[in-house]
């Protein structure tokens, strides 16, 4: 489980609850939490099998990229002997089909597993399904432009949009470059035409809906949040209080009810275990996105650099292929790569649209996949080079294969290449709920926390809710525990004002050596709990 994974969790329950407040939000696009809160609501797992439900959804779309990224392949190669067979492929052919079938899943299986990282709770993997349909549906529309095919096209891109927010701009790129491949013919004009209606007549609804939410419109507000995030690097992501100059004013921040150490509530009207993260949108609203050149300098000084490494040095084999491919087919293969221009245009506005923004690998699967397996189509492989383009195909499945293997072996083995940038166990946390049920807690209790509550996953599994904190931003926490008696037992105070029954400790780091009085450890978990109930007053305390 991941931060956002909780987040996804929370929003997905409130719709199977039909609390549609929850359930539709600025922030998390609403397709991929409604299908977790759908499997989740009708199985309603116990806390040790929530998680490898949420999983084994995970793996179903997995499934369906696999579903989608094969019909872009078939729709590939079978556009490919159309123009085999019409000539207009000319005297250099791209490559074999066997061949090109091997390389495209090795850079499928580098994606799905490393790239958009399976094991994480999150829609990318989606995403990209999305992205491989919309190609693939492109490509039989240039084979056989049907009007019921259009309308399928515009509602792919729609299905997109309800699945992350940022394919609703990319969807009128794709539309654009789209309508400009057979601009010329007026029966394409107006099935383009059709398709932009479908789509935006299919994203309406949820537009609507945010708009109104809002009072003013917008189709996501996850990008604007980002970017004044990128803008303001100063700006906390949470318990955002607008004292920082020029990030606007605060229209309903969370409620600081301490100065030190702070202490925050949000009990209310944002529901979720953990409400600043479950409609980041709600608690900052009113801050600016406003541009700074400096800092738009700074962002593109570090995300350009990132998707030049992904492109170049996360699988140098795959890379060095295609530099081969290109020199041995020369103008050909430039030639043929131009035959498929608006899927490669795409797959780089795609990429392009994070770089002022925030850049994440895991963002780009589906545009990276596609653009390098068009990289890989477009090499010659007439009769007088085809022995050699099959030796260099060869070498580069084998290089992918023995990447993706290796990554495998370590992920299973848990020898991972970077320390904690993998799967890791949350069987703590699911000892944690049950123990806390056990204690007399009981689904819709609230706690506050002192620590991290985006990965409170205790909290998720246990059905609490959490209504106040002190964050590890700042060293705030560390600053609780060196506090004074009098100074805790404000804290304390604070928290049973925010209605909290219990507090709850993460202390993986910043926590005394010894268990301060009042508080007891969670058996087998590294959380300490106290309750609020027998807080001592504050004149008793010296």
């Amino acid at each position: 489980m991941n931060p956002d994974g909780m987040s996804y969790l929370d929003v997905g329950t409130s719709f199977f609850r039909h609390d549609w407040a929850n359930a539709i939000n600025a922030w998390w696009s609403p397709l991929y939490p409604w299908a977790i809160g759908a499997v989740l609501g009708i199985f309603n797992p116990s806390p040790r099998w929530e998680f490898p439900l949420v999983h084994l959804v995970n793996f179903a779309i997995f499934a369906i990229a696999m579903g989608t990224f094969e019909a872009f392949l078939r729709a590939l190669l079978r556009w490919q002997r159309g123009l085999s067979t019409t000539g207009a492929a000319g005297e250099t052919e791209v490559v074999p089909e066997c061949a090109l079938r091997c390389c495209a899943y090795a850079i499928f299986w580098w994606i799905a597993l490393e790239v958009e990282t399976v094991y994480d709770v999150a829609p990318d993997l989606a995403v990209a399904a999305c992205f491989f349909a919309t190609c693939a549906l492109l490509l039989r529309l240039k084979e056989k432009d049907q009007l019921w095919k259009f309308v399928l096209f515009g509602l792919c891109l729609s299905v997109g949009y309800w699945t992350k927010a940022v394919l609703f701009p990319l969807g009128f790129v794709v539309l654009a470059a789209a309508y400009w491949w057979k601009r010329s013919q007026p029966h394409w004009r107006k099935g383009i035409v059709v398709a932009a209606v479908t789509f935006v007549v299919a994203c309406s609804p949820l537009i609507f809906l945010l708009s109104k939410q809002k009072g003013r419109f917008t189709f996501g507000d996850s990008g604007r949040g980002n970017y004044a995030w990128t803008m303001f690097q100063e700006i906390q992501h949470r318990n955002w209080q607008g004292l920082e100059p020029g990030s606007g004013p605060p229209v309903h921040p969370t409620r600081q009810l301490l100065e030190h150490p702070p202490v925050y509530e949000f009990d209310g009207p944002v529901g979720g275990t953990y409400p600043p993260r479950t409609d980041p949108s709600y608690w900052n609203e009113g801050l600016h996105a406003r541009f700074q050149i400096r800092s738009e300098i700074r962002v593109l000084l570090v995300n350009i650099p990132s998707e030049i490494r992904l492109l170049t040095r996360e699988q140098p084999g795959l890379l060095v292929g295609i530099v081969a491919l290109a020199l041995l087919g020369g103008y050909s293969w430039w030639k043929n790569l131009r035959r498929v221009w608006p899927l490669a245009a795409i797959s780089l506005a795609g990429m392009a649209a994070y770089v002022p923004l925030v850049e994440n690998d895991r963002y780009l699967g589906g545009f990276v996949a596609v653009l390098f397996l068009l990289l890989l189509w477009a090499g010659p492989a007439g009769t007088s080079n085809k022995k050699a383009v099959l030796c260099i195909l060869a070498a580069v499945f084998v290089s992918m294969a023995l990447s993706t293997g290796d990554y495998t072996v370590r992920v299973l083995s848990g020898h991972y290449a970077i320390p904690g940038v993998a799967p890791n166990s949350r069987w703590q946390d699911v000892v944690a709920a049950e123990e806390l049920w056990g204690m007399g807690l009981r689904p819709g209790d609230k706690v506050a926390i002192v620590g991290d509550g985006t990965s409170a996953y205790w909290a998720r599994l246990a059905r609490l809710r959490i209504v106040a904190e002190i964050m590890e931003a700042k060293h705030a926490t560390v600053d609780f525990w060196k506090s004074s008696p009098q100074t805790q037992a404000q804290v304390y105070t604070a928290f049973q004002r925010a209605h909290a029954v219990k507090a709850v400790a993460t202390c993986f780091s910043g926590c005394p050596a010894e268990i301060p009085p009042g508080w007891q450890q969670i058996a087998g978990t590294p959380y300490w709990i106290r309750s609020l109930s027998d807080v001592p007053s504050l004149r008793t305390v010296k």
